[in-house]
């Protein structure tokens, strides 16, 4: 599933060039509301992309669509808010791509509000670094977002987060 045609015809294509066309089925859907059959799923991973919804909407979603003692996987960014507002960097990285990097504890708060217990949480952001570093020294790559995500890291003022959590 994907919020995204241009994903979806993408991984379609790259399904029948590698074979795996009858084994493999890719969605346009919202996120919010699926059309899924409810307890459906053994496993929902999303990919930086719940920064462009409401965390306990998605997250009510994908608990109604996981069977108990199913699994959601979840990288993302997410900002600390541990020290209060979210820093300059990061609210330049929301303008850039036009979302909202939600603090971690928003995380938090929308996996216990629907029964999504975190069995691991891993933060990535020194293994993310080598790639926004390149982006900004690589004129076909740069875009202008790569010093506000070079700084947020480096600061500390946002992480990229894995998150894997269960289904109660």
């Amino acid at each position: 599933m994907s919020i995204s045609t241009q994903q979806v015809d993408f991984a379609r294509e790259q399904a029948g060039a590698r074979g795996v066309d009858d084994r493999v089925r890719f969605h346009f859907r919202n996120m919010l509301d699926t059309g899924f059959p409810t307890a459906g799923f053994n496993l929902i991973w999303t990919n930086e992309t719940t920064m462009y919804v409401d965390l306990p909407a998605a997250f009510g979603e994908f608990s109604r669509m996981l069977r108990p003692g199913g699994r959601y996987v979840c990288v993302t960014g997410a900002y600390d808010d541990t020290h209060g507002i979210k820093a300059a960097a990061v609210t330049a990285i929301d303008r850039h791509y036009e979302l909202n990097v939600h603090p971690r504890s928003a995380y938090f708060a929308a996996l216990a509000a629907n029964h999504l217990v975190p069995i691991k949480v891993a933060d990535l952001t020194a293994d993310a670094l080598p790639y926004w570093q390149l982006r900004e020294q690589c004129p076909d790559l740069r875009t202008g977002v790569e010093e506000h995500f070079l700084q947020a890291f480096r600061e500390g003022s946002m992480h990229y987060l894995l998150i894997v959590a269960d289904h109660l």
